[in-house]
């Protein structure tokens, strides 16, 4: 426990205001580092929780390593459009896997 704290307070110290791209969180994905993997979970929780109940609808109950899985599988299915940002492919990947079920009007 104590060496995940150190890693994640290091990996947070040298955060650098960037976008990531795709090609990088899967790379992290795919990393055997634990620190790498650690990082990219951590990126796919923040994008899944933003954007959640208003660019997708992710279930209660649904968790973290279902959601991880479907990060990793549309980049995977999809290495023709990594070079995006991969919080803008992580919101395409997640609101196909979980629509939001919009109300009409007067319903």
């Amino acid at each position: 426990m104590k060496k995940l704290l150190i890693v994640l307070l290091l990996a947070t110290s040298s955060a650098k205001a960037q976008f990531l791209s795709g090609n990088e969180l899967y790379s992290s994905i795919t990393a055997t580092e634990d620190y790498k993997r650690l990082y990219a979970m951590g990126y796919v929780a923040g994008v899944a929780d933003t954007g959640n109940k208003a660019l997708h609808c992710i279930n209660q109950g649904v968790t973290m390593g279902q959601v991880f899985d479907v990060a990793k599988k549309y980049l995977e299915r999809n290495p023709e459009i990594r070079d995006f940002s991969a919080d803008s492919l992580l919101t395409i990947a997640f609101a196909q896997a979980w629509p939001c079920a919009h109300k009409k009007k007067g319903t």
